[in-house]
């Protein structure tokens, strides 16, 4: 059988963001950030002001999407009394304004987030959050008191990405491989973007609910994908439930209803089966340019085979030795 482990290694090197990308991403997430601290310094007596990574960078799962336009998430925690909480427009209002001469690029005053965005083919998405409470602790998490996030149409909501930032860093402490699969996940998500496929938090979930550990990564991500499946495809398993509820605020909330209308979740669930019989179909084979190809078909051409080298006795092997005819599996 094709063992494609140093492909899908090199494949996760392809995908994921060069120290040298991280490096820039952080200089100016860092510069942003002083450019809040002294707008609330200087104007903003009744409140202070915290900040939080959030999302696939501070979890380092990013990867760089084939559009070349990558982002970084930044939370910001605005603290104050209860009766000097601001409307959520209003929090938006000071946000813009701190960072209004941070680029020569319009800031974008989007419903979750103020963005700042760099003609280098980045942004920084800021959602911006309100707490009532500040304990001192540099992590400022506080379960009693749940960040509120200030969303211009629904007003402040629940929402506590910091926790789900722990709750993955428990689950994937010394899992690299897991890291790896979420990433391989995104990436077919990206290389599969006409089918508007769930969000990179639901395959996060779903990768860590559903991991399957194995030595070789081609071996771990196919089993991680029929895990998956088999949890949420009723057509495959009676007992499946088409479901991913978050594992931190707000737990009741299932993230596959966004994605439940009847062909997004056949484009779905067909894409998956399809990615599937097609992992499959390359393990069993014997050479690893044909599994390669497998593969590609659905991880896109990030995935690399033109430098997959197979000696002459292999292939040798390959054609001597004819496979049984299958019947289960049509060709993927």
């Amino acid at each position: 059988m094709a063992d494609l482990q140093e492909t899908f290694i090199i494949f996760n090197d392809n995908i994921k963001l060069s120290e040298k990308r991280k490096k820039e991403l952080r200089k100016s997430r860092n510069a942003v950030r002083e450019d809040i601290r002294k707008y609330f310094n200087e104007n903003k007596d009744k409140h202070t002001v915290k900040f939080k990574g959030q999302g696939s960078f501070s979890m380092n799962t990013s990867i760089l999407p084939l559009s070349g336009e990558y982002d970084v998430d930044d939370g910001i925690y605005i603290f104050g009394k209860e009766e000097d909480r601001p409307t959520p427009s209003q929090a938006h209002g000071w946000i813009l304004k701190a960072v209004e001469n941070r680029t020569n690029q319009n800031s974008i005053d989007k419903n979750t987030c103020v963005r700042v965005q760099y003609a280098a083919q980045y942004h920084i998405d800021l959602p911006i959050y309100y707490k009532t409470t500040d304990n001192d602790n540099e992590n400022f998490f506080d379960s009693s008191d749940i960040p509120e996030l200030a969303h211009k149409d629904k007003g402040w909501i629940p929402s506590d990405p910091y926790a789900f930032r722990m709750w993955f860093e428990e689950k994937a402490k010394g899992k690299e491989q897991l890291k790896r699969i979420v990433r391989y996940l995104k990436a077919w998500n990206d290389n599969k973007s006409h089918l508007k496929l769930p969000s990179g938090m639901v395959f996060t979930i779903l990768a860590v609910n559903n991991y399957v550990s194995k030595v070789r990564d081609d071996e771990a991500f196919l089993e991680t994908l029929k895990s998956i499946q088999l949890a949420i495809d009723t057509s495959k398993n009676f007992w499946a439930r088409y479901e991913c509820f978050r594992p931190t605020v707000d737990t009741n909330e299932n993230l596959l209803d966004k994605y439940s209308s009847e062909t997004r979740k056949k484009n779905f669930l067909e894409a998956l089966n399809s990615l599937i019989t097609s992992g499959n179909q390359a393990i069993e084979t014997k050479s690893k340019k044909d599994a390669c190809a497998k593969w590609q078909k659905h991880l896109g051409d990030r995935f690399p085979c033109s430098n997959i080298e197979e000696k002459d006795e292999d292939i040798a092997k390959v054609f001597s030795t004819p496979d049984k005819l299958r019947y289960d599996n049509k060709s993927a």
